[in-house]
């Protein structure tokens, strides 16, 4: 088992979204208590973001995108950095400044 924790500001995005996609994303951090690298996939450094230690996972028809990253050495966490849109790379650069603060 895996323990899910927050960026504050993850927790923020979270609570800023629609109820539809809310419920979606409920979904996933539930199943990433089981097995995280499952329903995520692998990032890349692209367009100057260093998020290669970081994983995605599609949401809303994927136009939302939840940033993780998993600590799997010591104590399996799963830990979610940015849920937001992918227009614009938008959750992409929330993440990186968040991680490069």
């Amino acid at each position: 088992m895996y323990k899910v924790q927050y960026l504050n500001e993850a927790r923020q995005d979270i609570l800023n979204l629609p109820k539809q996609i809310l419920r979606e994303v409920k979904q996933y951090l539930l199943k990433y208590e089981q097995n995280p690298f499952k329903y995520s996939q692998s990032l890349e450094d692209k367009h100057g973001l260093n998020l290669a230690a970081y994983r995605k996972t599609y949401i809303a028809n994927a136009t939302y995108r939840i940033i993780i990253k998993i600590e799997n050495d010591v104590l399996k966490i799963v830990e979610v950095v940015a849920v937001g849109e992918r227009k614009d790379l938008e959750v992409y650069k929330m993440a990186h400044e968040r991680i490069n603060k």
